[in-house]
Parts: structure tokens; C-alpha cells; sequence
């Protein structure tokens, strides 16, 4: 396998030559040998803030393919008292330990294993353990909870949106056990289909889950969820789930307790898409981002640092609201609203609302629909 160094934050890091593995001149990551995604920099720059913020004392980088992202941890985070690599493929076990080696990294603070990822994680316990899969992360859900002790952080990625955001709606009964449909606000909605899941597999255990910091960024969502334990907790989260309805005729949304065959919409009486169950608390814990936020100086030196700052920044304002975002070009479109008029005069016409990080024509308000409607048609006539 011919190597590469290449160099992201303050790690050096040997990756599979990309040029070794193109074909009729494009590469995607997962036709090399060891998996190195340049994509997903600014998870791993966000996800190096959030581990210098909570300073866990054992790490577990499940799926660790290269190493990097344990590595990055180690030397620019917090240097924990046991950093665990994990990866099935020999080849990548091989280029962990070399990547070690490189970056000067003590085999006494450093484990590196050779297992399947379910396998390991029902053995070992941590404060903070990590998923970063390509594609879905629900078969390793359950065991990342099962090894995160309580009040130890489990950060997950996942990167099948078409099932999470109702695009494919086979494949998200499959993987997440809901009802899903393509809905208006489907880029928050799947975050909270994939929490909802977490929080129905914790429950298993007579766990639960808590979100610290969610967000959505290019084609993936990421999550960083506290982790606690006892059987009234996790019953109480399960009361968090709830089902979400959208009229196909007007666009009024809303949160359900039950998922019926047909719901008609309070509003104009036309048909309500439903699904779920999914998750309807709050996706950001506003502490831990201005945690977050405050620590952000420290890491200037990112590469994606301005995207990060300007993410957390929307996130920060968007926490006080836990209402799914309104998109606001689908309102205009079902209301018969010829121009979109611009997005801060319809929150100062609103008088309440922010963006969201999800969507560039999104806002969140606790502002009622039809206010929203109201606001438009004044502003647009």
C-alpha cells in the first residue's frame, strides 16, 4: 500500500496514496484499503473542541480506520489516561500504529485492537466513546451506550440521510424502526428520527441519553450525547417521543402524540403526512455550546475554523427554540406567495425567530403559522 502524509490540525497523518486508487479520474474514499475521508475535517475539528471541553479520562475511537481522529484527540484536545483504537481491518491496524509512532504517541496511554466494533464495545467501558461510521451508525448504537459509563459522553455520525430524511422510506423502517416521509423540515426532522433511536435503544438498558450538541453540516448529521443510567429516567425519556405531521396542502406542521391513519389538518382540513416516532425536546444543550463557544480561541489554527465559529454561532441562537424550523420557500409555494420576501424582514415583521444551521431559507420562531403566513403575504405584496 503506497502512503501519503498528509497534515490536519497538529496530527501528521499516513493515508492510502489517493492516486493509487482513482478511476477514470475520480476517488472516493472508500475504495482504498484504509479509510480517509478530507470531507469530514470539520466534524473532526469540531469534535476535538467538544473533547477539550469535557476532558474524558478513557477515549474509544471505535472505527478508528487511520487513527486520525483518536491522534487528534490526544494532541490537541486532552491527553486522556487510556486511548483505545479499534478497527476490523488488519491493514488499518497496521497504519494506526504507525501513525502512533509518527506522531510520538507512548504506547502506555494507547491500545490498539484488531476486533469488530460490537464485539469490543460490550467488553470495555469509557468516559467517551466515539462512532464515526461510513453510512448509518444503528448497529453499533446499542453497544456504544452499553460501554459509555454514566455521565460519559457517546458522539455519533451518521451519514445516511436519505433514510433519516424520509427520501427512503424502506430503508429508514429498516435501520431506525420509524415511519418516515420527505416533510419540509426533513434536515432537522432526521436529527431527531436518529436521537429518537439512540434514546429507544437506551432504553433497553435501563439507560438514556441527553443531546449536549446536534448539528448537521454537508451530508451528515453528528451527535454528542450525554449517557445516564436507572429505569425511571429512561422511561421518562421515551415520553420525549412523539410523532410529526405536515399538511400537504397549506404546510402547517406540528408535533402529534399518536400516529393515526388519517389526520386531517387543524388548519384547512387537508391531509397530515405523519411520521415517526422521533425525538421533540431540545437538540442543543444552550450551556455546553456556550462551553463550546468559549472555548473555540484555543483552536484558531483549524482549517474550518470560520465555518465552525459561524455554525456555532447560529446553533447558540437557534437553542432557545424548540420548535422545527419553518422552510420558508416551501410556506410560499403551498400559500400561493409569488416572492420569497427577504428572511430578516420576515423576522422583524415576526418580531421573534432566528436562522437554522439547517436550511438557508429556515427559521425558527415560536411565532403560530399562520403569524408566519401573515408576515409573508404583508411583506411580499
Amino acid at each position: 500500500m503506497k502512503l501519503k502524509e498528509i497534515v490536519e490540525g497538529k496530527a501528521k497523518i499516513l493515508i492510502p496514496d489517493p492516486s493509487e486508487y482513482t478511476k477514470e479520474g475520480k476517488f472516493d474514499p472508500s475504495w482504498a484499503p484504509v479509510f480517509y475521508n478530507p470531507k469530514m475535517v470539520l466534524n473532526r475539528d469540531i469534535s476535538v473542541i467538544v473533547v477539550s471541553t469535557l476532558r474524558p479520562k478513557i477515549v474509544v475511537d471505535t472505527l478508528s480506520a487511520t487513527g486520525i481522529r483518536g491522534i487528534r484527540y490526544f494532541l490537541e484536545s486532552w491527553r486522556s489516561e487510556n486511548l483505545i483504537f479499534n478497527d476490523k481491518n488488519t491493514e488499518a491496524v497496521n497504519l494506526i500504529k504507525q501513525n502512533l509512532k509518527l506522531n510520538g504517541i507512548d504506547d502506555n496511554v494507547t491500545k490498539v485492537y484488531n476486533r469488530d466494533a460490537n464485539s469490543l464495545l460490550y467488553e470495555i467501558k469509557a468516559d467517551y466513546v466515539d462512532i464515526d461510521p461510513f453510512g448509518t451508525p444503528a448497529p453499533f448504537i446499542l453497544s456504544s451506550i452499553n460501554a459509555t459509563i454514566r455521565k460519559g459522553v457517546v458522539a455519533i455520525t451518521a451519514t445516511d440521510l436519505s433514510a433519516l430524511t424520509g427520501s427512503s422510506v424502506l430503508s429508514a423502517r429498516r435501520k431506525y424502526d420509524v415511519i418516515n416521509s420527505k416533510l419540509s423540515s426533513s434536515k432537522e426532522l432526521g436529527i431527531r428520527v436518529l436521537i429518537g433511536k439512540v434514546i429507544r435503544e437506551a432504553s433497553i438498558m435501563e439507560k438514556t441519553v441527553y443531546p449536549l450538541f446536534s448539528f448537521y453540516s454537508d451530508y451528515y448529521y453528528r451527535l454528542f450525547l450525554r449517557v445516564d443510567k436507572g429505569a425511571k429516567k429512561a422511561d421518562k425519556a421515551i415520553q420525549t417521543l412523539k410523532y410529526f405531521g405536515e399538511c400537504q396542502k397549506c404546510g402547517f406542521q406540528q408535533f402529534l402524540d399518536e400516529r393515526c391513519n388519517k389526520i386531517k389538518c387543524p388548519r384547512c382540513g387537508g391531509e397530515m403526512t405523519v411520521i415517526g416516532p422521533l425525538y421533540y425536546g431540545s437538540i442543543n444543550d444552550k450551556e455546553f455550546i456556550q462551553m463550546i463557544e468559549s472555548s473555540m480561541e484555543k483552536f484558531e489554527y483549524v482549517s474550518t475554523f470560520s465555518k465552525l465559529e459561524k455554525l456555532v454561532s447560529v446553533i447558540k441562537d437557534e437553542c432557545i427554540y424548540d420548535s422545527v424550523y419553518y422552510k420558508l420557500d416551501k410556506i410560499a409555494s403551498k400559500n400561493k406567495i409569488k416572492n420569497i420576501p427577504q428572511i430578516n424582514k420576515i423576522l422583524e415583521c415576526l418580531g421573534d425567530g432566528v436562522r437554522t444551521h439547517f436550511d438557508s431559507v429556515g427559521i425558527k420562531t415560536n411565532k403560530e403559522y399562520e403569524e408566519v403566513i401573515n408576515c409573508m403575504k404583508k411583506l411580499s405584496s
